[in-house]
């Protein structure tokens, strides 16, 4: 090698080491503890059938009694939501309560629940984090994982033995009222980020609340319905500009895709999070809110709140 060509060499060897460095000092961003709610389906078995664990199928009823984890009880999704003032709006603490205690689940329970669709656990997740439980972990990929990995399912009803379950006062850290968006729409907040996690289609058709970030929740998926892993969710919430230290409201049509997302950055370290619950629904329900349209389009009526 000549002279030159080594030069050439030092000097763009010394380009990508400092390019590396840049890269490194502007990621400042610090992450809560990661990785330990979202499970995978080949780690059911350490769990299944063992003291002071219960399995939650959040099926429906009829799919439930189809087919099902062995000894998993059934939560709907209608178990634990009310729909007023809009669907799916998160029940009460006595229902919690009342719920849990019914299904045999105590206060020092684990809970491990997986679902069909990406979202009931999740939902069931942001729930019980509301009123001050963390001892849920949710089956990454759900039941269809599960089946992947092997697992026998059954119709058997397992008998269940009632508990004690005391649900703690609701905690708003992770709830964002209509209010709350409204304000940040009024008067952003530099460091908030209003993330709708609806599709773009669901944007052109009805838009969106003013100063959203739109970005869909399936690509927080890998294609067999998985969870895209903690590292390229980092990375990819970073490239859109949303890091752990932004406050992060998200929505979407009704709460549940976004209590999915809410999940996925939370077991990545993300902990200034709310869900709307109310969501778009509501949102698009009073006149009083406005309304960002695609350039072209006209607003939605609101005689349609479906």
């Amino acid at each position: 090698m000549t002279v030159k060509r080594l030069w050439k060499t030092v000097v763009v060897l010394l380009a990508l080491t400092l390019a590396a460095g840049m890269l490194t000092s502007c990621n400042t961003s610090t992450y809560a503890e990661s990785g330990k709610i979202i499970i995978p389906a080949t780690d059911l078995s350490e769990y299944v059938g063992k003291d002071n664990v219960v399995i939650v199928d959040m099926q429906t009823a009829d799919a439930y009694a189809a087919a099902h984890v062995e000894g998993a009880v059934n939560i709907t999704l209608d178990d634990i939501v009310i729909n007023v003032p809009v669907k799916n709006m998160l029940t009460s603490k006595n229902k919690i309560q009342k719920l849990l205690s019914e299904k045999g689940i105590g206060n020092d329970t684990v809970i491990v629940a997986y679902d069909d669709n990406k979202m009931n656990a999740p939902r069931l997740f942001w729930t019980m984090l509301m009123y001050q439980n963390t001892n849920v972990l949710v089956v990454d990929g759900g039941l269809s994982a599960i089946q992947a990995a092997g697992y026998e399912l059954t119709d058997a009803v397992p008998e269940i033995t009632p508990a004690e379950y005391v649900a703690a006062d609701k905690d708003t850290t992770w709830l964002a009222t209509a209010d709350d968006v409204l304000s940040q729409v009024n008067e952003p907040i530099k460091n908030t980020v209003l993330l709708d996690v609806r599709t773009e289609e669901e944007y052109y058709e009805s838009g969106k609340v003013p100063s959203s970030v739109i970005w869909d929740y399936a690509d927080n998926f890998y294609s067999d319905g998985t969870y895209k892993n903690i590292e390229t969710t980092r990375i990819n919430y970073m490239n859109e500009g949303i890091r752990p230290e932004n406050n992060i409201i998200m929505y979407c049509q009704t709460s549940m895709r976004a209590a999915a997302v809410f999940l996925r950055l939370y077991d990545a370290g993300y902990r200034n999070l709310k869900l709307y619950d109310g969501a778009y629904l509501e949102w698009s329900s009073n006149p009083n809110y406005p309304i960002d349209m695609p350039t072209g389009t006209v607003a939605p009526t609101n005689k349609d709140a479906s």
